[in-house]
């Protein structure tokens, strides 16, 4: 009891409970063990424990290194090395994950799922990616996929990596600016139910997107030339290219190479398979889809999908609205892109210039070289793995401030609430 009563005050009749029944009356406790016994020393141990743990280990360290423009035709442009992303290989993630417990529950075969009601009517039903005309089409896609010339003859069983991203920047308080950027990678070849278990260990933390540092301006300010009057074009420009400068480096040679000729791993039923990454979703919100789709944020186009403009957003929802987005759906200019970048970083134009908004303004698209696009080819079509991200967009986004006005509007055309009670009804 002279233990407890000293010291911090907090410690509880429960506390002391549990120091006299777990620890001093376990049989297996020994005085002579605490002889020179330091709580500093062994805190420096249990954090020296930690530091060797493969998830720590997996982790490595990188910096991106974004090209700047001078804003001068006669300077060429400089490379900024920004340091402090945080990452693991894909490659290894994916092989991880499909040789860990958690693989015996992935599907390899996609398949088609149908309802049969007491009356004998059968109806589809579509509760799975694996169970999508989008995954069956792509799983037969690869049985036509290219072997690796080193393995002309495999004949191991060819599967999909259905891949599913997630990222968004958070703040980590409600005062100050401390933020990270995760990347995480959920597979769609395990069911959703499985996802939503908090213990499942189904969600993996890929990359940690690092911000441009203060040193940055720094550097800036005196090598464009153009600090004073496009500073904001400047840093914008940059921030995109950080971003795809990381995607450009997660999508490595390794990744490709599996991405082309697949990767040949032992799964968690100890059968050898030749596994096939793709991409089929990508969740962020609006301000992060605008980066990947390097598209303007809120541009003359502002949709990451389509090409409606902004003069038509008011049809949303409409028959016409809906055969306009998919008779116009966006393509990503490459060419025009080069273009554009040619014009930036060789001849010294303005980043938001005549030059640039000519090539790029009708279609809200930027300069900056697509990371999916570079990588993975021209027929990648980002706009298709950009989905709904339902915390941001219903749950807490515009749809949200959208019914709360909705609901501000019932209250004053009758503030007895009788229009918000039918509402409720319907």
């Amino acid at each position: 009891m002279n233990w407890k009563d000293s010291g911090i005050s907090s410690k509880s009749d429960a506390e002391v409970n549990l120091l006299v029944q777990d620890v001093l009356l376990d049989p297996k406790f020994k005085a002579e063990d605490l002889r020179g016994f330091s709580a500093a020393k062994e805190n420096r141990r249990s954090d020296a424990a930690e530091k060797k743990t493969p998830f720590a280990d997996s982790f490595q360290t990188a910096d991106i290194n974004i090209e700047v423009p001078s804003g001068d035709k006669s300077v060429p442009p400089a490379t900024f090395s920004v340091p402090g992303l945080l990452y693991r290989k894909l490659t290894t993630v994916i092989q991880a994950t499909f040789s860990s417990p958690l693989g015996s529950h992935f599907h390899f075969s996609p398949f088609m799922l149908f309802h049969r009601s007491p009356s004998g009517e059968e109806q589809r039903v579509f509760s799975e990616v694996y169970n999508s005309d989008v995954c069956i089409d792509e799983h037969d896609n690869i049985q036509r996929a290219p072997l690796p010339p080193d393995e002309p003859f495999c004949k191991l069983e060819k599967v999909l990596a259905i891949l599913m991203i997630w990222s968004d920047s958070t703040h980590l308080a409600n005062f100050g600016t401390a933020k990270l950027w995760p990347i995480y990678l959920l597979f769609g070849n395990i069911s959703k139910y499985i996802h939503g278990q908090p213990n499942s260990g189904a969600c993996q933390h890929v990359a940690y997107i690092p911000s441009l540092p203060d040193s940055f301006q720094d550097f800036a300010s005196s090598f464009f030339c153009k600090w004073g009057t496009q500073k904001k074009d400047l840093m914008t420009h940059c921030r995109r290219e950080l971003m795809h400068g990381v995607w450009r480096f997660l999508l490595d040679d390794d990744f490709i190479h599996a991405y082309k000729y697949g990767m040949v791993i032992t799964c968690a039923d100890g059968i050898k398979r030749r596994v096939y990454p793709r991409f089929f979703t990508y969740s962020a919100d609006y301000p992060e889809k605008v980066l990947l789709a390097t598209i303007r944020d809120k541009g003359l186009c502002p949709c990451p999908r389509c090409l409606v403009p902004k003069s038509k957003l008011d049809q949303t929802g409409t028959k016409r609205d809906s055969n306009f987005r998919l008779k116009n759906a966006r393509t990503y200019l490459l060419d025009k892109v080069r273009t554009a970048r040619d014009a930036i970083y060789r001849l010294g134009m303005a980043i938001s210039g005549a030059v640039v908004d000519r090539l790029l303004k009708a279609t809200s698209s930027v300069p900056t070289v697509n990371a999916f696009v570079n990588k993975l080819g021209s027929d990648f079509d980002i706009p298709r793995m950009l989905v709904v991200d339902l915390l941001h967009e219903f749950e807490l986004g515009v749809w949200k401030a959208l019914f709360t006005h909705l609901i501000r509007v019932l209250y004053a055309a009758a503030s007895d609430g009788s229009l918000v009670a039918e509402l409720d009804r319907r």
